[in-house]
């Protein structure tokens, strides 16, 4: 427990930050919001670009509704989610060998399993709640345009959309963190197998002829366009739940057996 309030703690600043950034974000964007409500020529200029949207795996539908623009914007939701999880996770894990602490914990009665243990809770509370104040966050700012029971619904879908595709990059930091012999390297790689990820995300909306890859990117697991149908796909939240067991697994196995740099 002492560990787990020690984790928390001391990333608990930057958890912070990050979701006043984002609802800030959410907010500033909402402003924009107010120039698509009954201007029909807005919307028509925006429609031209609707092939580019779609590409970017984003579905242009009726802007003038809250569901429809914060769909639109759902990038600033999917990927700073992802490289909050992803540094996270990769952060956490290396931070005894970053900070030097890696001698003193453990020479303390606790094992590493239990070490890590608290730490994977602590990645796992934290990305929740992240993603629960930026998804209050967004549903109290657009209060104000009396959104639509459709608005509440998408909200919903698209929360559990983003927390899996959080834990699905988590475990990944986690697991290159314990893996990578380099710890100062485990941050940069993650980061990158994110926006490779995102990358991908959007070659595939613009050929149909790699689709097969989309297995290979969480980016196509939870689309926005599902989450407005209220379409959960179970083969990706079970090749979701799959990496994330695997990466955990992995972490615990590999860091046991790590030569911590201390």
């Amino acid at each position: 427990m002492n560990i787990f309030i020690r984790e928390f703690k001391a990333n608990l600043k930057s958890l912070i930050i990050w979701a006043i950034l984002l609802v800030l974000i959410v907010y500033g964007a909402s402003f924009e919001f107010e120039a698509f409500v009954g201007n029909a020529s807005f919307m028509e200029v925006m429609e031209s670009f609707s092939a580019i949207f779609t590409a970017l795996g984003i579905p242009f539908s009726n802007l003038s509704e809250p569901e429809g623009f914060v769909s639109l914007m759902s990038i600033y939701f999917y990927i700073p989610l992802s490289i909050y999880a992803a540094m996270l996770g990769s952060s956490i894990i290396s931070k005894e060998e970053r900070d030097k602490t890696a001698e003193y914990l453990f020479t303390l009665p606790v094992t590493r399993h239990q070490v890590l243990t608290s730490k994977v809770i602590v990645v796992f509370i934290n990305n929740i709640i992240l993603n629960l104040i930026l998804v209050a966050g967004t549903i109290l700012v657009y209060l104000r345009f009396s959104p639509s029971e459709a608005f509440f619904n998408f909200m919903i879908y698209l929360s559990i959309g983003l927390i899996f595709t959080q834990i699905v990059f988590l475990a990944i930091g986690m697991f290159l963190a314990a893996v990578l012999k380099q710890y100062k390297k485990s941050s940069g790689v993650t980061v990158g197998i994110v926006m490779g990820s995102y990358l991908l995300f959007v070659l595939i909306g613009l050929s149909d002829k790699i689709d097969f890859l989309k297995y290979f990117t969480p980016f196509k697991y939870f689309e926005v366009a599902d989450m407005q149908n209220g379409n959960i796909r179970i083969e990706f939240v079970i090749i979701s739940a799959a990496i994330a067991i695997a990466g955990v697994a992995g972490l615990f196995y590999f860091y046991r057996r790590r030569d911590l740099y201390i």
